[in-house]
């Protein structure tokens, strides 16, 4: 919103109400006119595109960028320029900034000319007064004529003769502003608009982890450390050098949206910017995280390069939002069938629909239907039935469970078979996207084996193989239960770790039979802390009595 700070009264304490009547200047018997506050407005200027329509949204930059951070951690980076701030003219009982204001005059092949107007506005709402600082007059006398008038606050220096001089330390207070008026009679005004001597920028993180504790900066390898104007503002010089913003907080997001994200939008950081001259953006800009870490990586000492401004330079009072998505670094199968994290995949145009789980072997975004049954019968259905635990443990053999007639007790395999729920539906399971990999690449989905449901754990969750060793006793296994679920939705999946409150959620049947002919293994992705904090889980159960959940496995073949 534009600011409107009211007309200064300057006869001391007096109510800015009060001097509103007064909108006439004086005229001495000398011929002089003595210029009291009420012939000064000042208004600030709103950050914004100044040719964009207010109601206009925010408009999005293309070039959305990719970076990897080298920590298990890449980023989208996108840009957008923000809408306009609303401008409007507000009543003199608006409230105002508290601050101090110099006004000067200057006179073209005189100097400055009349002495200066200086002092402070405070209090609140109406009752905002402007008290003169002591000792120093309380209007300006000058003859009719042109003049150029200068008002600034106390971010901008001034050299008390003929230089305005603004640092990087100071961009995002520094307001001035100029304009030449000729003053005669009665009837005039001069109007500022302050003027911001900046462009600023904030940050809005999206992650899929709770935000707590990250702080950054903004800097610029050549930015503008300070920059001086004349009172002829046709002489203006600027120093160069490295520029960092101060350091700005992401306000904490630990509440988790529908769509699993967390999203935290920092402060403003700001680069100094004159009426002449602005940060160069390509290959200069970047932000540096200080503090705060995400999907258990550290962020400190992590930095973002910045592109996709739309001009070469940044200008003076432009307001920018820099999102930035964070994910967390892990290699996905796409539908065209190559491999990539997720990041790069997402830049090229594709879409993840599994997640490797070994170099060849990927595991599905979502569920294969609903729950069902492993069978509709408890007898005898695979060629191999046993609990002989590196038997079952470390087969990786899901597929010809699925798919090869002579791994069926019938002799025919029980992937198109309705009397195999489970087999049916991770055979004919739909993923996110179609797949056009072509000339075998691909194998079919299939059922996974217990060993390939211990190969997703151990790549998506950290889970050690070898802290099982036999069962029944300990199936109860530790692992990151948090990065399963990132890595499944942040990829536009569904979480496999039991807690959704769905039936069944977290418990997913394997291609393997039991020695016990009933029953048929499965797994249950538990979190690893909580209520039902057990971790991942290997266990049996009647394979047609207990409904569960399907995950179809897929292998790359070449």
């Amino acid at each position: 919103m534009k600011k409107i700070i009211p007309l200064l009264c300057l006869a001391g304490m007096m109510m800015l109400a009060a001097c509103s009547n007064k909108e006439e200047a004086d005229e001495k018997n000398d011929g002089k006119i003595v210029m009291s506050a009420a012939q000064f407005t000042l208004t600030e200027e709103p950050y914004g595109e100044e040719t964009e329509v207010e109601s206009r949204a925010a408009e999005a930059l293309p070039g959305t960028q990719t970076v990897d951070l080298g920590n298990g951690i890449e980023a989208e980076v996108s840009i957008e320029r923000e809408q306009k701030e609303a401008a409007h003219k507000a009543t003199r009982a608006t409230d105002i900034s508290n601050q101090h204001y110099t006004i000067t005059a200057f006179k073209w092949g005189v100097g400055r000319v009349g002495g200066t107007l200086r002092g402070t506005v405070s209090g609140t709402g109406a009752t905002k007064t402007f008290t003169p600082d002591p000792g120093t007059q309380h209007e300006i006398e000058l003859p009719p004529g042109t003049y150029t008038f200068f008002c600034f606050n106390d971010k901008v220096s001034d050299d008390g003769s003929f230089n305005y001089t603004i640092q990087q330390a100071d961009a995002a207070g520094a307001l001035l502003d100029y304009k030449t008026v000729t003053i005669s009679g009665k009837h005039y005004r001069v109007n500022f608009e302050m003027k911001h001597q900046a462009a600023r920028m904030r940050f809005e993180l999206t992650t899929y982890w709770d935000i707590t504790g990250i702080k950054a900066t903004a800097s610029a390898n050549n930015g503008i450390t300070a920059f001086t104007y004349d009172d002829l503002m046709s002489n203006y010089a600027a120093s160069g050098g490295a520029v960092t913003s101060s350091e700005f907080s992401f306000p904490n997001a630990t509440t988790e949206a529908s769509n699993y994200t967390y999203t935290s939008t920092s402060d403003y950081g700001y680069f100094l910017c004159s009426f002449f001259n602005g940060v160069q953006t390509a290959s200069n800009l970047k932000i540096n995280f200080t503090s705060g870490s995400l999907y258990g990586k550290s962020l400190v000492g992590k930095s973002l390069p910045l592109s996709g401004f739309p001009r070469s330079s940044l200008m003076r009072n432009e307001s920018y939002k820099v999102k930035i998505k964070l994910f967390y670094s892990y290699n996905y199968l796409f539908q065209d069938g190559s491999i990539s994290t997720l990041a790069v995949g997402r830049k090229a145009g594709k879409t993840a629909v599994a997640a490797m789980i070994s170099s060849n072997k990927a595991m599905a975004l979502t569920d294969a239907g609903g729950t069902c049954n492993w069978s509709n019968s408890a007898v005898k259905q695979n060629v191999v039935s046993t609990d002989a635990f590196a038997t079952v443990y470390n087969d990786m053999d899901g597929f010809n469970h699925t798919w090869s007639a002579a791994h069926s007790a019938s002799g025919v395999a029980h992937a198109n078979d309705l009397n195999f729920p489970a087999f049916y539906q991770a055979t004919h399971y739909t993923p996110l996207k179609p797949l056009t990999a072509g000339g075998g690449m691909l194998t079919s989905w299939y059922l996974p084996s217990i060993g390939e449901w211990k190969l997703a754990a151990q790549a998506m969750g950290g889970f050690n193989p070898a802290s099982l060793t036999t069962w029944p006793n300990n199936t109860h296994q530790a692992w990151n239960d948090r990065l399963v679920k990132v890595i499944s939705v942040q990829a536009g999946g569904t979480n496999p770790v039991w807690g959704s409150g769905l039936p069944s959620h977290g418990w997913y049947w394997a291609s393997n039979e039991h020695v016990n002919l009933a029953s048929a293994f499965h797994v249950i992705f538990y979190p690893n802390s909580g209520p039902h904090g057990f971790g991942i889980y290997f266990a049996a159960n009647p394979k047609n009595l207990n409904p569960m959940r399907v995950r179809a496995f897929i292998t790359k073949v070449h």
